[in-house]
């Protein structure tokens, strides 16, 4: 995948001439259209991998504001299939990446959709891979699993030592380089991170909190919490364990409605879980909710939306309009807005994620007052 300077311009949020700069400042190696094709004019050819660079400088730079205190912990999140969730996660993972923040998303859904949109087979093997073109770098060898359950099996035997696989310390990927978004991916067994909750002894929804804690200190060899400014969990749609701890661990959970079947239900019980959280743990992750498939001419889904209206508190001031490119990212293996930067669906995303980059620097700041009382 390669774009023009119009396409980086959209994606950083900046303006065609800034980029220019940028490239000059930050000695990111830019190819040029006639090198690959004399006949071509020079203009500028970039990929994903120089896009994120420019970033990373920017951010090095001092360009861009970072938290005073990280990393924030987000959640994508509800009770219900179909709403944009696993995208949501994605994008905004992309998106803040982009605009200057160090991003690592961990999927722990099972369907591992987030995984496979950017690049990687779940449900392949290292011996399987061969037979079907695919990279052994593209196969998922550990999850979230294989920090926790050794984690957990740890503090169960009131033991010092993680019993971690060979492997463990290349779990996270970098689809995009070092400067891109990281991502801890999923596969099926991931789901052995809901029968190790149920087992922990003590506080069993904190768990995921404690990872990562320890993973400040130096405790989980691969996985430094640390290098991150922005930790986004895509969570499966149902209530488990795993989500509950998830939200645990969590500043932020953004709950994508879909504007075409929005159910009550399904906020209802995320207020739920959230207020269990808080009554057993003084634990209140801020609600965001974002609407999704929206669709101004439907009236319905106006007067859905407008049902939404109760919970204005809450609500994202922006929405993510209905397109038919969203499930061509699965299939593609490459999010939406790498695909297409300069679509509407992109820069709707690209508002959202700059609503969320401003609270997560409010969020930061808290947290380092906190830190120094």
């Amino acid at each position: 995948m390669t774009y023009r300077l119009r396409s980086v311009s959209a994606l950083l949020g900046i303006t065609d001439r800034v980029v220019r700069a940028y490239e000059e400042a930050s000695g990111v190696s830019i190819k040029r259209a006639n090198e690959t094709n004399p006949a071509s004019p020079p203009a500028r050819v970039f990929d994903p991998f120089s896009l994120f660079e420019i970033a990373q400088w920017r951010r090095t730079s001092g360009a861009v504001k970072t938290p005073e205190s990280g990393p924030i912990i987000i959640s994508t999140y509800v009770v219900k299939g179909g709403t944009a969730k696993t995208t949501t996660a994605v994008e905004t993972a992309v998106h803040l990446q982009a605009q200057g923040l160090r991003v690592l998303l961990i999927d722990i859904d099972v369907q591992a959709n987030a995984t496979q949109i950017l690049g990687y087979e779940p449900d392949l093997t290292e011996d399987e891979a061969p037979d079907y073109g695919v990279s052994s770098d593209a196969i998922v060898r550990d999850t979230l699993a294989s920090y926790l359950v050794p984690y957990i099996e740890a503090l169960n035997k009131n033991s010092g030592t993680l019993n971690l696989s060979s492997t463990v310390t290349r779990a996270i990927k970098k689809p995009f380089g070092e400067a891109g978004p990281h991502l801890l991916p999923s596969d099926a067994f991931v789901s052995d991170v809901e029968p190790a909750l149920f087992q922990a002894k003590g506080q069993r929804e904190l768990m995921i909190r404690r990872l990562i804690d320890a993973s400040k200190s130096g405790g989980l060899p691969g996985f430094d919490a640390r290098n991150y400014d922005v930790i986004i969990f895509d969570c499966p749609p149902s209530v488990s364990l795993t989500s509950a701890a998830a939200l645990a661990a969590s500043d932020f959970v953004i709950a994508p409605i879909r504007l075409d079947s929005f159910s009550v239900k399904g906020l209802a019980k995320l207020m739920s879980e959230l207020s269990v959280l808080e009554r057993n743990y003084q634990l209140k992750p801020e609600i965001i909710i974002l609407p999704t498939f929206y669709e101004p001419t439907i009236a319905r889904i106006n007067r859905m939306h407008k049902q939404l209206s109760t919970y204005r508190d809450l609500l994202a001031p922006c929405v993510i309009s209905s397109s038919e490119d969203f499930p061509r990212s699965l299939s593609s293996y490459l999010p939406l807005s790498l695909q297409k930067p300069t679509s509407s669906a992109s820069k709707e995303y690209s508002i959202f994620a700059g609503y969320l980059f401003e609270k997560i620097l409010s969020k930061g700041a808290e947290k380092a007052r906190k830190v120094s009382e």
